[in-house]
């Protein structure tokens, strides 16, 4: 960040010059470019054009005699027009041939089977009814690239023959090859299918013009033709503006590459010297620009110094500044003036009023310290007081606490000797229950008896049939045997079964008895343990009134100590106020005693 306000001025005063120099640049460069495109355009066309036109005189010479050649000769060529053709008019080569496939030709190679109407340059200038350029071809013999012009031979409107003067394209290399804008830029001849006809790059005639390079398309060169500004082709590693036109007579065009770099050599040296001039310049503004500030910069360093003063240890506020001319540096000190007046208006008047705040401070300081001692004595015994009702107020809640422990052992001791009590009756009941429960089975048993001695004077009688029966009642015999045996040992179980039941049955009614006692025992402890119960809630009502009462004393205490607090904290809180106030007032006192004031 630039602090300094006279860089600053520099600074906007170099840019604003740099911009002015910059646009003035710009559009100085954009008019030098406009004007120099435009003037590489013209140039490009005129010599577009001338070229062209020399190459369509060289077509037109050609074409003239061999058109001519076709409207005279006649067949066999009595005359030796063709012949003629060949010295006079520069057609290493040339052949007649008529419908009937006779020819002449002065080429020396020609075969004697030779038929000149399958020949293309024959087909093409028959069906076209006129003279045709027909496609390069290279020699077969010398690889040498030629062109034949051809010519339809009519005679009372009908097609007889063709002439045809094959023509090497050297010409039109000479004439590519002489055409050099620029040391860098060049000229070629292309078809509008895209062959290469002439270049002067030997290796490139009868290549595709997409090996000259890939943009030339067979679209892109008739767009070319048509076009009216140069397009810009890589060719070679370097930026050239093209520029083509159609050979008239020929499906050929002429393209003239210019080199850019070259053509627009101009343009650069004109940045460049504008470059060095805006340099110039801005330097020139710059030295202007301090001469002229540092004079008005010295005055209002004069200001700076003044304020340092003023804001140093000192604080000389009886220090003026001089006022000299009208400007806005004057004005400053002016205005600088005028608020050390102020100031040091303002300051008396405080000086004045911390004298008094000193003085008032001191005593309100004082008030308070005396005030927060007592406040602290208040604070000190409310704290004993509330210490000693929390510990009476605690010590009744433990006995509060112990005789409702006390209240709820005694319920629970009571309902357990009840729950004794209806146990004991249930266990008097159940054992009248078991002492006729032993009546009955003695009974049940009696029966089983009667039964056993019974069966056992069926089971003997059985036994005497049996015998009367001889040999057919031994099997009734036996099993009459077992029946006996089974009832005696009926019997023998239900006399063993009777006598413990009896033993049974005297012991149930000693326990009975002694059941019923200790019923009646249990109604007794039961009595006893509900008035010692009733006894105790009596005593936990009144301890738990107690407790309410001591806990309410309690609080209202606390509350008071709380209260007391926190006046103590305000008190301690105002004085260290008063204190702070009473230092920041001696402070300022200080601060207000540095400066030099008028008058004091």
């Amino acid at each position: 960040m630039i602090s300094s306000l006279r860089t600053r001025i520099l600074i906007i005063s170099c840019a604003t010059v740099v911009g002015a120099l910059v646009l003035s640049g710009a559009a100085t460069y954009a008019t030098v470019r406009a004007n120099t495109m435009q003037a590489i355009e013209e140039s490009l066309a005129a010599v577009a054009s001338a070229n062209t036109l020399a190459i369509d005189k060289w077509a037109a010479a050609k074409a003239q005699a061999v058109t001519a050649a076709a409207e005279t000769v006649e067949h066999g060529d009595p005359q030796g027009y063709v012949k003629q053709l060949s010295r006079a008019d520069g057609f290493p080569i040339t052949t007649v041939g008529w419908t009937d496939k006779t020819f002449f030709s002065t080429s020396g190679t020609t075969p004697k089977d030779y038929d000149p109407t399958a020949r293309p340059w024959y087909k093409t200038a028959v069906a076209a009814g006129k003279l045709t350029v027909t496609k390069p071809y290279g020699d077969a013999s010398t690889g040498v690239p030629y062109v034949a012009f051809a010519a339809p031979m009519i005679r009372n409107g009908e097609t007889v023959g063709a002439v045809s003067g094959a023509v090497p394209l050297d010409g039109v290399r000479e004439v590519v090859s002489a055409v050099h804008p620029t040391p860098s830029s060049l000229a070629f001849v292309v078809s509008r299918d895209g062959q290469v006809i002439a270049h002067p790059d030997a290796k490139l005639i009868l290549k595709s013009a997409t090996d000259v390079s890939p943009e030339l398309t067979p679209s892109a060169l008739d767009s070319l033709a048509q076009a009216s500004t140069p397009m810009e082709v890589e060719l070679g590693g370097a930026t050239k503006l093209l520029k083509a036109q159609a050979v008239n007579g020929t499906d050929w065009y002429l393209v003239i590459a210019l080199d850019k770099a070259e053509a627009t050599a101009g343009l650069r040296n004109v940045l460049k010297t504008l470059g060095a001039a805006m340099l110039l310049m801005t330097l020139a503004a710059v030295g202007i620009a301090a001469w002229f500030t540092s004079h008005s910069f010295k005055r209002l360093s004069q200001v700076r110094d003044a304020m340092d003063t003023i804001g140093s240890g000192g604080g000389d506020l009886t220090h003026r500044l001089p006022v000299t001319g009208s400007d806005e540096v004057a004005q400053i000190s002016v205005s600088f003036n005028a608020f050390v007046d102020k100031i040091s208006s303002v300051l008396i008047e405080v000086r004045a009023g911390v004298d008094s705040m000193k003085t008032a401070t001191s005593e309100i300081e004082m008030g308070n310290r005396d005030l927060s001692q007592r406040t602290e004595t208040s604070a000190g015994n409310l704290q004993r007081t509330s210490a000693a009702l929390t510990e009476l107020t605690a010590s009744v809640k433990n006995s509060a606490e112990a005789a409702m422990q006390a209240t709820r052992l005694a319920n629970s001791a009571s309902d357990a000797a009840v729950r004794g009590g209806e146990v004991v009756t249930s266990a008097v009941g159940t054992m009248d229950d078991i002492a006729k429960a032993s009546a009955r089975i003695t009974e049940i048993i009696a029966v089983i008896d009667s039964i056993a001695f019974q069966t056992n004077i069926l089971a003997l009688n059985a036994a005497v049939e049996a015998a009367r029966a001889g040999e057919n009642g031994r099997g009734f015999a036996v099993v009459a045997g077992e029946v006996r045996t089974l009832a005696q040992r009926s019997a023998s179980a239900a006399r063993e079964v009777k006598d413990l039941i009896q033993a049974s049955e005297a012991s149930v009614n000693v326990g009975a008895e002694r059941v019923q006692a200790a019923g009646a025992a249990m109604h007794e402890i039961v009595d006893g343990i509900q008035r010692v119960s009733r006894i105790i809630s009596e005593i936990d009502t009144a301890m738990n009134e107690q407790s309410a009462g001591i806990s309410q004393i309690d609080r209202s205490v606390a509350e008071m100590d709380n209260a007391t607090q926190q006046n103590a904290a305000l008190v301690e809180q105002s004085t260290a106020a008063s204190s702070t106030l009473n230092e920041q007032a001696h402070g300022l006192s200080g601060v207000v005693g540095t400066f030099r004031l008028r008058g004091v």
